[in-house]
């Protein structure tokens, strides 16, 4: 939990929640009507496998929806040898995506053609090769190809989230696909695990552990399930993030001082140094991605707020400007907007606002809302949140839209970490 928890050792909050105390933000986007054909010999349990996981990635970022292949007018052949573009938009059809897939010997190859229907336009032809037994990943891939060229966005449909599992007096961290499948247990048994954070490889994840009661900061690798500390003082030892080039790891300790600032470790010197200095408590780190600049929640004005302050030094800034509990911020990786928790009234809401405190947009509203964080391309958030006593992994589009669940409700899953890419 990207650190509601610090603040929640000195408040109780645990009265009913209103999504009405927010005016949540959407942006009126229509979806992209896609027109979606996918042909293969002689596998059609393959076909099916690939063109539903093709589909279900475009249309959950909620910039498309694929049409009905009941209303298409033009089979596959036919459109792979010539688009006739009325045809497709007498359909409602906005874009086209043909692929043709094949097995050649132990691979799969995918031949793919994405078309703008209104332009008369072909805006890509590529080809994606995958395993014998990676029809998913290789659906994942072209997904990403056709979302790229329909939207001038990298996709993200290859990427992975981690999140942690509750069980009793353990937790557990999982790795699985952006979309919910593949569920992987890759690190068992802690006592008490929070704050996931990807390292820029993919290879390692900064976490926040206890052993015994005392909380320590520890590097994990994802291969091995190895874990070294890098941070076990006296006092608070929390929510580690790396920076973009990984090199460093921001953090929240109160050792020495006794004070709770955020610290920078270096992991080439593995020696640390204070980044702030006030005599409030700083906490939650997260950092710009050009990796000039560092987030953080502060109550230093007597509330929790975002601040903001350069690595090369100088005063905080205020980013949050409208509320009175505004926590666990995360810098979006195009660097235009932070996330972060608000409360207001009891309620609880994502919200993003741009670095200068601008254009506050809340997203959703719910119960124990915590943990925001973003897809590598900036067009998803990931959070948590709390229903019927149950919490879940959610995602909601960081322009606006609607929320989603991807975790079971039969799991207690909280801090999500997207990864970097």
């Amino acid at each position: 939990m990207r650190l509601l928890s610090v603040f929640l050792l000195f408040f109780s909050l645990t009265l009913p929640v209103s999504a009405a105390e927010f005016d949540i933000y959407q942006s009126g986007y229509r979806p992209l009507q896609l027109g979606l054909l996918v042909a293969v010999e002689d596998a059609e349990n393959e076909r099916r496998l690939f063109n539903g996981v093709v589909g279900d990635d475009l249309e959950s970022s909620q910039s498309f929806k694929v049409i009905d292949p009941l209303a298409y007018l033009a089979t596959f052949e036919d459109s792979w040898a010539k688009v006739e573009y009325g045809d497709w938009r007498i359909v409602g059809a906005d874009i086209l995506a043909l692929c043709k897939l094949r097995r050649e010997g132990e691979h799969w190859k995918a031949e793919v053609r994405v078309y703008d229907l209104f332009r008369t336009k072909e805006l890509a032809t590529v080809t994606v090769e995958g395993g014998a037994n990676q029809i998913r990943r290789l659906a994942h891939r072209v997904a990403d190809q056709i979302y790229s060229a329909a939207l001038g966005i990298p996709g993200y449909f290859t990427s992975h989230i981690l999140y942690v599992h509750k069980r009793g007096d353990y937790s557990d961290l999982i790795y699985m696909d952006q979309d919910g499948a593949n569920n992987q247990v890759v690190g068992k048994n802690f006592t008490l695990l929070l704050s996931p954070d990807w390292a820029p490889d993919g290879q390692k994840v900064a976490l926040n552990t206890y052993v015994g009661n005392r909380p320590r900061l520890e590097f994990f690798d994802l291969q091995s399930g190895s874990r070294t500390a890098f941070g076990e003082f006296k006092g608070l030892n929390s929510t580690p993030e790396f920076s973009p080039d990984g090199r460093y790891v921001a953090a929240t300790l109160s050792h020495n001082t006794g004070n709770t600032d955020i610290h920078i470790y270096d992991i080439k010197t593995r020696k640390w140094r204070r980044f702030t200095t006030d005599n409030g408590i700083d906490t939650t780190p997260t950092w710009s991605p050009d990796g000039k600049w560092i987030a953080f929640v502060s109550n230093r004005s007597g509330q929790p707020q975002i601040y903001r302050k350069a690595l090369s030094g100088g005063k905080a800034q205020l980013v949050s400007t409208q509320g009175s509990y505004n926590s666990s911020p995360a810098w979006s990786p195009t660097g235009d907007r932070i996330a972060m928790i608000s409360l207001k009234n009891w309620s609880y809401a994502v919200a993003t606002v741009r670095p200068d405190g601008s254009d506050i947009r809340y997203l959703v509203a719910g119960q124990r809302v915590e943990s925001p964080s973003w897809s590598p391309n900036g067009q998803m958030i990931l959070y948590s949140a709390e229903e019927h006593g149950v919490r879940r992994v959610y995602r909601v589009p960081s322009w606006g839209g609607r929320s989603e669940p991807v975790t079971s409700p039969a799991v207690d899953a909280s801090d999500p970490a997207w990864s970097r890419h």
